[in-house]
């Protein structure tokens, strides 16, 4: 769950159906209230108007199908809000599994106010059969259909053909209604994994649509995971969090590896250094190297990269991820995976942090956390540029907006 600048509207995919649920947790940083409009939108346009206040400090937490947004039983389509001060959202994927366990990843929320782009989307991960599927979920930011097409490459740059909602091929068209969404679904019938990454590429005179990938993965007929790919935009540096512990190789309980998923769109092959740092920022003298093909992808884990596979363990720290001479653009996403007590594997990605960004001094906020009741939650914080401190504070609110004093280690 990545920390949330505020925002005044935005634009969320919605599905109530079945198992699956979708959540949406608002908090309001402000000293005085905000006034929440929403609507949602399917097919056939919108309906569902309806608005909600938050109190300064507060927040809300909720299905969309619940008070106060009371949205439909059954639902494919997007959730639209807008605040009459700047607030901080995030959308969060509910699944019950066939154990009757409950799966959540988070959802990308597309900020309406920030002007559309017609350039190409990059999900640098995919996976198909062998118990993996992909659903390619994309959402219209605007008031106009939006067209495209979405295309799959392999590891090695080539075309690869995927089944996807009944049709085997390389690439398919999409024509998402104005500020609703289309949800499209990997048929993982093949014994064995198919992976790479995705290419959205909007239609001459169209703009791009927001998107993200969700991938699963089912052992023994039982979705164990469900993790979300959201879009990556292009860049030379990247940091992210790495952690690696246990015996990862033989599924010992407990045990985590990082991984990454480095997505090349250039005509150029494109060398890539990976360098692991301490969490005091030392180094650890250890640097792999990665050769990604023109076109192509590669996801691996640390300690199957040449140059790091002596990483003693346990490890925490940053791993920065860039290509060598700064001149091919590359897009990059952590994995992140675990054993559980039932020898399970599960993963989730973890979100890069991009060097060639300006860094921003406003306050970030992560608008839910959860804690007791099975529930725990870890905070990662780092520094967003190589030798570059930070300092700040960690305030923790209940959701009327009142102090809360919460323990952590």
């Amino acid at each position: 769950m990545p920390a949330s600048e505020p925002i005044q509207s935005g634009r969320i995919y919605a599905e109530v159906a079945g198992p699956v649920n979708t959540g949406l947790a608002i908090a309001n940083g402000n000293t005085q209230a905000a006034s929440i409009s929403f609507y949602f939108t399917d097919s056939t346009g919108n309906f569902g108007n309806g608005s909600t206040t938050i109190p300064a400090g507060g927040q809300i937490a909720t299905f969309l199908n619940q008070a106060p947004f009371n949205g439909p039983v059954s639902l494919s389509g997007s959730f639209t809000f807008t605040s009459s001060v700047p607030v901080s959202t995030i959308a969060l994927r509910g699944l019950t599994n066939e154990r009757g366990e409950f799966l959540l990843t988070t959802l990308p929320v597309a900020d309406l106010a920030r002007a559309a782009s017609s350039g190409p989307l990059v999900f640098p991960d995919f996976a198909d059969g062998g118990g993996w599927t992909t659903q390619i979920v994309l959402v219209n930011p605007t008031d106009a259909v939006e067209t495209g097409g979405v295309q799959f490459r392999n590891p090695s740059g080539q075309p690869v053909t995927v089944n996807v909602s009944g049709e085997a091929n390389s690439s398919f068209s999409y024509s998402v209604p104005a500020r609703s969404s289309r949800r499209f679904q990997t048929s993982g019938a093949s014994a064995s994994v198919i992976g790479g990454y995705m290419r959205v590429v909007p239609a001459g005179g169209s703009t791009a649509p927001s998107g993200l990938t969700i991938f699963s993965f089912r052992n023994g007929g039982v979705t164990v995971a469900e993790a979300s790919v959201p879009a990556i935009a292009a860049g030379t540096a990247f940091r992210l969090y790495a952690e690696a512990s246990g015996n990862f190789a033989q599924s010992a309980v407990g045990s985590i590896r990082t991984g990454i998923a480095v997505a090349n769109t250039s005509t150029s092959d494109a060398a890539v250094t990976l360098e692991l740092s301490k969490l005091d920022g030392s180094s650890t003298g250890l640097v792999g190297t990665l050769t990604v093909p023109a076109n192509g992808q590669k996801a691996i884990f640390l300690n199957q990269i040449q140059g790091l596979g002596s990483l003693q363990l346990p490890f925490q720290g940053v791993l920065r991820v860039s290509s060598a001479d700064f001149s091919e653009p590359i897009s990059v996403i952590g994995l992140r995976g675990r054993y559980n007590e039932r020898s399970d594997f599960l993963i989730t990605t973890t979100l890069p942090v991009s060097e060639n960004t300006v860094l921003s001094t406003a306050v970030s906020m992560f608008p839910q956390i959860a804690t007791s009741g099975g529930y725990s939650t870890q905070f990662i914080l780092f520094s967003g540029r190589a030798g570059q401190s930070s300092s700040g504070a960690l305030t923790f609110f209940t959701p009327a907006g009142f102090n809360w004093n919460l323990a952590t280690r």
